[in-house]
């Protein structure tokens, strides 16, 4: 079909425009009738395609929980800084909800009754479940920085097939070049869809856990001040370090 209409727009027909002949047919045509070569670039960035979108599944689902989560933490922890929950019954709910970030640094830390005890549990933890929310991410920066270039891969072996063929044929016309330049589009076009997606979602998941990162920062300071640190102190720069981070009011995980 695809080559009947090259020939007819090669014999001066133009029966609709161009880019109205490539439809979901056409498209599929294109892809049928590229190289194995072409085949295998479009093969890699349909993986890495659906692999971005099921890390985004999986990770949108982890910190949504997690964002529900904190937002009943905080509260149980305003009550137990409050007075009005008891201590034993706040690690025990945190002992519930130990799939929360926030509630495994407060198991981590129980106990605990010096600063640098309470820092370095709160560092250990923190570096675990960063470590566990970050898992896979690499797949996303690694189609967001590989797939240009596979498209980009696919352009050139199909501009370089089309030279071939007017070499082989002796004949420069459209219905010599269209089929190499055509799978050259495709390819370039499949790389774009691959990694303008991932780098959407490779940057959206990275903030939203930096988020989860600023709240455990935060209670590491809530828990040292309890435990008698940061009164008054000064670290380098002139940070207060009694101070405690704020609520971020604008942006939530």
């Amino acid at each position: 079909m695809f080559s009947g209409q090259i020939s007819a727009l090669s014999s001066g027909i133009y029966p609709v425009p161009f880019v109205g002949l490539l439809g979901p047919g056409e498209l599929m045509g294109l892809v049928m009738d590229s190289t194995f070569f072409g085949k295998g670039i479009l093969l890699i960035l349909l993986v890495l395609s659906v692999l971005s979108w099921a890390i985004l599944a999986d990770k949108g689902r982890l910190l949504m929980g997690i964002k529900s989560g904190h937002s009943e933490f905080w509260k149980k922890c305003d009550q137990w800084l409050e007075g009005s929950l008891s201590q034993g019954e706040f690690v025990d709910w945190c002992d519930l909800n130990n799939h929360l970030p926030l509630a495994n640094q407060i198991m981590e830390t129980h106990g605990l009754q010096n600063v640098p005890d309470i820092r370095r549990a709160s560092e250990r933890v923190t570096y675990l479940e960063m470590e566990n929310l970050e898992r896979y991410l690499i797949l996303l920066s690694t189609a967001v920085t590989i797939s240009p270039f596979l498209g980009l891969l696919g352009t050139v072996w199909g501009i370089m097939s089309s030279f071939f063929d007017m070499s082989a044929m002796q004949s420069a016309n459209l219905a010599v070049v269209a089929p190499g330049i055509a799978e050259a589009l495709v390819t370039t076009i499949a790389g774009l869809a691959t990694a303008i997606p991932a780098v959407i979602f490779y940057n959206m998941l990275v903030r939203k856990i930096d988020l989860v990162a600023n709240e455990m920062e935060r209670l590491r300071t809530v828990l040292e001040e309890r435990a008698g640190g940061g009164s008054g102190a000064v670290g380098s720069a002139g940070r207060d370090l009694s101070r405690r981070p704020e609520v971020h009011g604008r942006e939530t995980i």
